[in-house]
């Protein structure tokens, strides 16, 4: 696995996923793996590289950060609520 593929994966992720309902997550995050993949062709990055890089399930990985996202927001959210008390 290349460092590249892992920090494009990472920088892609940052960039590209956002938070979506639930029960449109598996759909979205399959659209995300795609865009993803053709976007790491673009930039010269081997899909077996990509693969290593999401520990060989890039939709998983994906799902993973439609989750991350949204607990991103829940604890942004909780700490703005923090500060208005």
């Amino acid at each position: 696995m290349s460092e590249q593929a892992e920090k494009f994966l990472a920088e892609w992720e940052i960039e590209h996923v956002k938070i979506v309902a639930r029960s449109d997550r598996a759909d979205q995050a399959q659209r995300l793996a795609l865009r993803c993949r053709e976007d790491a062709a673009r930039a010269g990055i081997s899909s077996q590289d990509l693969d290593a890089a999401a520990e060989g399930n890039l939709i998983g990985n994906m799902l993973q950060a439609l989750d991350d996202a949204e607990f991103r927001q829940m604890y942004r959210d909780q700490l703005a609520g923090q500060a208005e008390d």
